[in-house]
C-alpha cells in the first residue's frame, strides 16, 4: 500500500481534528500540536520557490531562500560570519550558499568599510523581487487553505501561533548550531 506523503492531521491523529475530551488531556494536546506543526512545516517546505518567481535559467533552492529570508530580517548588510550565526549553520555551508546567490545576482557583496578583510552581504533588488514573489506565493496558498475559515478562526490561529512563536526558546536542545554543518529546514533540495 503506497504511503500518503502528506497525511492530514485528521488521518494522522484520530480525534485530533475534533475539539473536546478525546483522551489524556494536556499531554495528548501537546502531542497533537507537535504533529500538527510537523505537518504544517512539511507543507510549507514543499512550497519551495515558485518557478514564476525566477528568471529563465535561474535557480534558488530552499536553502537559498532561507539565506535571502535571513538577510531580509537583518534589515542591513551583514558579515558572512554573522549570517552563519543567524542561520545556525557552519561558516563553510553558508559561504557556499552565499556564493551561489551572489553569482545569481540575488545577494550583493561589498567590502566592509570598517574592516577591509571582510565583506558585507545584502539582498540585491533581484533578491528582493524573488523573496517577495515567494512570500506572495505562500500567502496565496495560505489564503486558499483558509478560505473556509471564519474571520474569527483566522484571527485565533494567527494569535495562537504568534504567541507560541514568542514563547518558544530561541534555541532548543539538539537544534542545529554553528559548526554542526547542518542545513536549514528543508535542506538543500
Amino acid at each position: 500500500m503506497p504511503l500518503d506523503p502528506a497525511p492530514s492531521l485528521a488521518s494522522a491523529l484520530p480525534g485530533a481534528a475534533r475539539p473536546g475530551p478525546a483522551g489524556g488531556g494536556d499531554d495528548d494536546a501537546v502531542d497533537h500540536l507537535e504533529r500538527a506543526l510537523t505537518l504544517v512545516g512539511r507543507a510549507i517546505l514543499r512550497l519551495g520557490v515558485p518557478a514564476h518567481a525566477l528568471a529563465e535559467g535561474e535557480h534558488v533552492d530552499r536553502s537559498g531562500y532561507w539565506v535571502l529570508h535571513r538577510l531580509d530580517e537583518c534589515g542591513a548588510a551583514v558579515r558572512l560570519s554573522d549570517l552563519a550565526v543567524l542561520l545556525e549553520l557552519d561558516l563553510s555551508t553558508v559561504s557556499r550558499q552565499v556564493r551561489q546567490l551572489v553569482e545569481g545576482g540575488l545577494v550583493t557583496r561589498e567590502p566592509d568599510p570598517g574592516d577591509g578583510r571582510a565583506c558585507l552581504l545584502a539582498l540585491s533588488a533581484r533578491g528582493r523581487a524573488v523573496l517577495d514573489a515567494v512570500r506572495q506565493s505562500r500567502r496565496d496558498v495560505l489564503h486558499q487553505a483558509l478560505r473556509g475559515w471564519s474571520p474569527a478562526q483566522r484571527v485565533a490561529i494567527t494569535s495562537a501561533l504568534v504567541r507560541l512563536a514568542d514563547d518558544l526558546p530561541p534555541a532548543t536542545h539538539g537544534a542545529p548550531g554553528p559548526g554542526r554543518g547542518e542545513e536549514p529546514p528543508g535542506g538543500g533540495a
